[in-house]
């Protein structure tokens, strides 16, 4: 216990002594990139002097992918290093060169990303909703919703259905392209490096967006292309102004999937409801574009009517057949006259109509037996 005690005893009175003579005591830790000042070169290793009294290896393992930096380096010569070992059995810091410059690039992304400055990058390939993208010897990712506009009226002109599959081949003409980028969301220990074109063009900007929004008004009928899908709706880019579709504005009928009317790269037109206070972005409606057909339901299809139309949808308790474009009526399963299959012609008489309540019940059973009461 003693001996202990003494050790701690003269540990303390070094670092006092080495603290009164205005020597600065550093502790390094793993990860930590260091700038130092090369001592010596030799082939089995480069002597680095990074200060407070330290001094760093880096071994020769590090020499082949930077042969030519370690040929050129001489004594003086400023390197930065990244720390791998605060320590080793001889007391020096062992420091890796491979590591550092990997580190150095994020830290040159973090300041990229403090500053708001534009940036190259080269596109590598479609891949999950987005472009993979080069920058520095790093991989970021550009969302489509992200992009500009212009690719999708040029280069991605032959989208259609807009799978997965065929979206990756329309995008293949964007590979090896350079696009200009900011930086909107890094995170080193995800690898995660997100960028916008859009934010690095000034036909994106805040004041030309703002500009456009004076200029758009309530009612207005406008052309836009569709830059992202979503369970709940549609994005569109209006000439630089975003908006959204939701998807009970996407058409009269029930839409359970947006993919099923439009895909990424589509042309849309659409008309402004308004501008959406949680997102912030303009409110947008294709179904307002045309009749809604329940207006003139009772008009047109009073009870007793027979009409024709095609089973759309099969659920356990009947079948719902359209009649025309947005306008289904249900005939419950009490009043089928045996399976219904989607995609059936079939011939029925209505027994209810509410435009109000959006409801047209239809009977099958009523107009087979003759009882059409």
């Amino acid at each position: 216990m003693a001996k202990a005690k003494n050790v701690y005893k003269e540990d303390s009175v070094m670092i006092a002594l080495l603290e009164k003579k205005g020597v600065d005591i550093k502790e390094f830790t793993q990860g930590e990139l260091v700038e130092g000042t090369v001592v010596s070169v030799s082939p089995k290793q480069i002597l680095v002097d990074v200060g407070a009294k330290s001094e760093g290896i880096i071994t020769s393992d590090e020499f082949p992918q930077y042969d030519e930096t370690y040929k050129n380096l001489k004594p003086g010569d400023t390197l930065l290093s990244s720390v791998v070992q605060p320590e080793n059995e001889h007391g020096y810091l062992v420091l890796s060169l491979r590591r550092a410059e990997k580190d150095s690039k994020w830290r040159d992304m973090e300041d990229t990303l403090t500053s708001g400055a534009v940036l190259e990058v080269t596109v590598i390939e479609y891949n999950k909703g987005g472009l993979l993208v080069e920058c520095f010897g790093l991989r970021g990712f550009v969302p489509l919703s992200h992009l500009d506009r212009v690719h999708f009226q040029n280069d991605i002109a032959k989208f259609s259905a807009g799978s997965e599959a065929e979206l990756k081949s329309s995008l293949k003409v964007l590979s090896g392209k350079k696009l200009k980028v900011k930086i909107i969301e890094l995170d080193k220990e995800k690898n995660r490096l997100v960028m916008s074109e859009k934010d690095a063009l000034p036909t994106y900007s805040d004041t030309a967006r703002q500009e456009r929004l004076e200029n758009v008004t309530e009612g207005d009928v406008l052309d836009g292309i569709v830059t992202g899908l979503m369970p709940f709706g549609i994005f569109v880019d209006l000439d630089g102004i975003e908006g959204l579709v939701h998807i009970s504005e996407i058409a009269w009928e029930k839409v359970s999937n947006p993919g099923n009317y439009y895909s990424v790269g589509s042309p849309i037109e659409v008309k402004v409801l308004g501008v959406d206070d949680k997102s912030g972005k303009l409110a947008l409606s294709v179904k307002r574009l045309s009749d809604n057909p329940w207006e003139t339901v009772e008009d047109k299809y009073p009870e007793g009517t027979v009409v024709a139309g095609t089973v759309s949808k099969v659920v356990p308790f009947g079948a719902f057949v359209n009649l025309e474009k947005g306008l289904d009526g249900l005939v419950h399963i009490s009043e089928t006259d045996g399976p219904l299959n989607e995609g059936d012609s079939v011939k029925a008489v209505v027994t209810l109509v509410d435009a109000a309540k959006q409801k047209l019940a239809l009977s099958i059973k009523r107009l087979t037996d003759g009882s059409n009461n």
